[in-house]
């Protein structure tokens, strides 16, 4: 399937965009992987889960970031979720300089890819596709192993610039809501079947 010609197609202005974008909530993830034996990472939230059959996740990245680099060239990565107490972390893969300095980690034996410690819980991913778009670049990753490190979670958000915590206590009503859809709904209008 190819994606229609969009030369004639008129696009939201970036700042309309971003004013926008930024109220669409999201988990606060390290992305790390290995270029040329040593450690490389960033900070991100445009993750999400493609598939529980298999298991895989897809991830953008700025494309020609060492991070990318290390992605397509390792063929791997793992995928960190933050918990509200790590946001240093969000903050020092965020910024210039050394990301890994004082962060407790492991190392997949196979892959070679940094496993953080202090941590929600990691996906370690093979690089299954790699798709350039625009400044970016999407990584799908079918999920070799994964951890919860944390049994009572409390995962560092983004919303609005800003990070946020979860509201003590749960509401009802997503029991059956998977992030990739689900199968009872296959055939129903608006789920992209005919």
């Amino acid at each position: 399937m190819s994606p229609p010609d969009s030369g004639n197609v008129p696009t939201v202005e970036t700042e309309r965009f971003r004013q926008v974008i930024r109220h669409l909530a999201a988990g606060v993830t390290i992305i790390t992987s290995s270029l040329g034996g040593e450690p490389v990472g960033l900070t991100a939230t445009a993750v999400c889960s493609i598939s529980a059959t298999p298991p895989m996740l897809l991830v953008s990245v700025t494309a020609g970031c060492r991070t990318a680099l290390g992605m397509e060239k390792s063929g791997a990565f793992a995928v960190h979720m933050l918990r509200h107490a790590g946001r240093r972390y969000a903050e020092q893969f965020a910024a210039r300089g050394h990301h890994f300095a004082g962060v407790e980690m492991g190392h997949d034996p196979d892959t070679k890819v940094p496993l953080l410690h202090d941590v929600l819980g990691w996906f370690l991913c093979a690089v299954e596709q790699v798709v350039p778009a625009a400044d970016h670049v999407l990584f799908v990753g079918r999920v070799l192993q994964c951890e919860l490190k944390d049994k009572a979670p409390d995962p560092l958000l983004y919303f609005d610039r800003s990070y946020r915590k979860l509201a003590p206590g749960a509401e009802p009503g997503a029991e059956n809501l998977e992030p990739w859809g689900s199968p009872q709904d296959a055939g129903l209008p608006g789920w992209g079947w005919p």
